[in-house]
């Protein structure tokens, strides 16, 4: 009796050790950055990836896999195993090419969400010696020189691409596009000169913009930002429909264990609460959204829509 109870006692220490070893996480997590290091997106991945290895005690690596304006890295996440190991540090482009593009993945179906990370207005800046002083001398410059004015993207059917054909359809000016394997390749060129502007994130300009590195036409945003106060929104400046914003998130191939789910989502609200992460945000106007997987989901099949019926509005096709 007494060899039994010792083999049940043990039998169980046994399996709670198992358990024990096996809780998520006992091994370094990866973020995948679909865009190139040095960009808005690896930036907020990189401050994450910081808060949150903290947090849970364990190392992140942050992995740029670039190319296909984003689909590289994207269908890697969401291929890969899912166990909530590998993750996808998405933005705004990722609908994008959801609705405008043949994507090799299922945007939708192959996607677990965890977490919207926050939200940043659209900024388009040119070089401090741009003759272009607002919004409306980019609009009179483009319809004077039909395609002459160039800008940079992050590549095809990136935010940075399709946004700016957004503001040109809005304008009814034509504009030449070229684009990068990088956002942080084009704002460099667009500070040499090479290209004439670029649409990018508040967070990502507004160090350039303080510095006098660049300069801000207009933000795409309701209100100008506090972080910018100088800079007028395109509604006060005659298009009040150019509302524009660059979010970042954080999902997971589908099928990973909704108690990894939920562990994720409650680690990256923490993180977004935390003081390091909410006065950088806050510094550089970028709202921090949090809340959870269901309300990420919401909005990429609301942007999902949203650049559909611009491709039908605007006849904007992407090859």
């Amino acid at each position: 009796m007494q060899r039994r109870t010792f083999l049940a006692a043990a039998a169980a220490t046994s399996s709670w050790a198992a358990l024990a070893q096996s809780a998520f996480p006992n091994r370094p997590l990866t973020f995948v950055v679909p865009f190139a290091a040095g960009g808005g997106g690896d930036v907020v991945a990189r401050m994450l990836a910081k808060e949150l290895g903290d947090r849970i005690k364990q190392p992140i690596v942050v992995e740029n896999r670039v190319g296909a304006g984003g689909n590289i890295g994207s269908a890697y996440v969401l291929k890969s195993k899912p166990d909530g190991y590998t993750l996808l540090n998405m933005s705004s482009t990722y609908p994008i090419q959801a609705a405008l593009t043949k994507v090799p993945f299922d945007p939708i179906g192959d996607m677990q969400p965890i977490i919207m990370v926050s939200r940043d207005p659209a900024v388009v800046v040119v070089n401090t010696n741009s003759p272009l002083k607002n919004a409306k001398d980019l609009a009179q410059a483009a319809k004077d020189k039909p395609g002459k004015l160039s800008y940079g993207s992050a590549g095809v059917g990136s935010i940075a691409h399709v946004g700016m054909e957004e503001l040109a359809f809005n304008m009814g000016v034509q504009m030449t596009h070229v684009p990068y394997k990088g956002s942080s390749q084009a704002f460099n060129d667009v500070m040499s000169g090479q290209v004439d502007m670029m649409l990018t994130s508040a967070t990502y300009a507004s160090p350039f913009i303080r510095s006098g590195r660049v300069r801000a036409l207009g933000v795409a945003s309701a209100q100008r930002m506090a972080s910018m106060p100088d800079v007028p929104t395109f509604a006060e400046q005659g298009w009040p429909d150019y509302l524009l914003v660059d979010w970042k998130a954080v999902a997971a191939p589908k099928g990973v264990p909704p108690e990894v789910v939920a562990f994720l989502n409650r680690e990256l609200n923490e993180v977004l609460r935390s003081r390091n992460v909410s006065e950088k945000f806050t510094a550089e106007g970028t709202t921090a959204v949090g809340g959870t997987p269901e309300q990420m989901m919401d909005i990429v099949r609301s942007d999902v829509e949203r650049w559909r019926a611009l491709a039908k509005r605007a006849n904007l096709k992407i090859e």
